[in-house]
């Protein structure tokens, strides 16, 4: 029998799945890293710790598979998007990576901006610029390390490293290339246009490929540090968000994919290279040929919680925050939450904004914070559902993925903010699955991605509906949560100004 292997590079641990041809995962395994920050506002990771974690992530879902490395036909990738991995000839980093949360490239956005116009940006790329994306991140190092910007010789997204680690080869995939602004989403190369206007050197980016092109083959090298046979072919592989979609079944128009992990991101597929004229969504390639995404992304979903829990609430574990949370009613009694703790991606595009409680009172209690931080959360992902309606993008139902998908709680306030039926489907770690589909029909397992979704992904019979008396109390409450940024954003910028003198 054939068995496929898939990675998922995440930002907070790599996970590593391997199943037979039928979907069945037999073998699964996680290990974690932390997010560094040198300075305020910094997000960095060491290349060199998500190899070590993925070498240990392949062997022990072999050891859990009980398989021999003679059994694994392919290996896909899958990785957290936007994020910048600067290499030398060799492949060794030449610093630490500078991941898409990061955010200290404030005055290269802006920078972006005036060059090339917000009209002409769109046209190039489909997209805005933000910071944490790769461009602007590439930008503040040629500004303030200009040796280690002249050492380069490839720009990599983070999960092509690990690619370039089991194969020596340097490419890039189509779906993660669209993510870095300096790439013509509508032509599927990079934008030689952009790139002479921002004097970034194209000789320094991979070739890139679609999602299911092979990537190169496992070397001796990489053998004898994940135990994977020479030769094993590895696929292109995407993004995260893509291979997620993938791993939902998601490949046709009308479905929304809602992931709540670290981040939260709110995904729908389209067939032609469309975006916002207001540039508050991003428009990437889908990992189906000849399809494109919408993407809305919310900065702060399941790291909101975490924070919660760790800096506010450390007695408490998540289950007991989850099981607290759903003795308070819907709207937690007025309370609102403004996740944006490393400031906002969709709709405001806005580094500087903060994260805030309203309406506090002397009813709170711990429980009250932990349900308005769920809720919150979702709400921030329901501006990009809004704007998705607005450019006249079907909405038929949503599929839920990530952390927040194992929390009936969370699960029920998006049926009910989101004003839709909420679907799960019976796969573990969509993320790898989507991966692992891409190695499948890379070497010929499967058809199409298409064709192997259809006979592998099931959907829940059983959606979450929503409650008529919470969408009710959700609908009076959204438009107070939108306007809260906009009362506030001015008194953000100014605090995140002080804080930054």
């Amino acid at each position: 029998m054939a068995y496929l292997m898939g990675i998922d590079l995440g930002t907070s641990s790599v996970k590593t799945i391997i199943m037979d041809a039928e979907g069945c995962v037999i073998g699964l395994a996680q290990a974690g890293y932390d997010i560094q920050t040198p300075l305020a506002g910094y997000a960095e990771q060491d290349p060199e710790i998500w190899w070590q974690q993925t070498c240990l992530t392949i062997q022990q879902a072999m050891k859990q598979a009980n398989l021999s490395n003679d059994d694994i036909s392919a290996v896909g990738l899958s990785g957290q998007m936007h994020g910048m991995v600067l290499t030398d000839k060799n492949g060794k980093p030449l610093r630490p990576a500078i991941i898409w949360c990061d955010q200290r490239s404030k005055t290269e956005v802006e920078h972006i901006y005036s060059l090339i116009g917000t009209k002409r940006l769109g046209k190039l790329t489909l997209n805005p610029v933000a910071t944490g994306f790769q461009t602007p991140s590439l930008l503040w190092v040629k500004k303030h390390q200009p040796e280690i910007y002249e050492q380069t010789y490839r720009v990599l997204l983070p999960k092509d490293y690990i690619r370039l680690k089991l194969t020596g080869e340097f490419f890039s995939d189509i779906t993660d290339a669209s993510s870095t602004l300096a790439f013509d989403t509508a032509h599927l190369c990079w934008c030689e246009e952009l790139l002479d206007a921002l004097d970034l050197d194209k000789n320094k980016y991979p070739p890139v490929g679609n999602p299911c092109d092979l990537g190169g083959n496992v070397t001796i090298e990489a053998q004898q540090e994940t135990g994977l046979k020479k030769g094993t072919p590895v696929t292109l592989g995407g993004g995260d968000q893509p291979m997620q979609a993938i791993g939902n079944g998601i490949v046709e128009t009308g479905t929304v994919s809602c992931t709540i992990g670290t981040g939260g991101q709110l995904f729908t597929p389209i067939h032609t290279p469309t975006h916002d004229p207001q540039l508050r969504t991003h428009t990437f390639c889908h990992a189906v040929p000849g399809t494109w995404n919408i993407m809305g992304a919310t900065l702060n979903a399941g790291l909101s919680l975490k924070w919660l829990n760790r800096n506010v609430l450390p007695e408490l574990n998540f289950k007991q925050l989850d099981e607290g949370a759903i003795g308070i009613k819907a709207g937690s009694e007025n309370l609102l939450f403004l996740p944006y703790l490393t400031g906002e991606r969709t709709p405001h595009f806005d580094s500087s904004a903060s994260a805030l409680f309203f309406g506090l009172t002397l009813r709170h209690d711990r429980f009250h914070m932990a349900r308005a931080v769920m809720e919150g959360v979702v709400f921030a992902l329901r501006d990009s559902l809004e704007i998705f309606k607005s450019l006249g993008l079907a909405a038929d139902h949503v599929i839920a993925s990530g952390g927040g998908a194992q929390s009936k709680l969370w699960l029920q306030i998006q049926a009910d903010i989101f004003g839709c039926e909420v679907y799960t489907t019976q796969s573990t770690e969509q993320a790898c699955t989507g991966a692992a589909i891409t190695a499948g029909v890379g070497c010929g397992i499967y058809s199409s991605i298409p064709q192997a979704c259809k006979a592998i992904i099931k959907t829940s019979d059983r959606p979450v509906v929503p409650n008529p008396e919470n969408v009710k109390i959700y609908e009076a409450l959204y438009p107070i949560f939108q306007e809260l940024y906009q009362t506030n954003k001015s008194l953000m910028r100014r605090i995140a100004h002080d804080k930054q003198n």
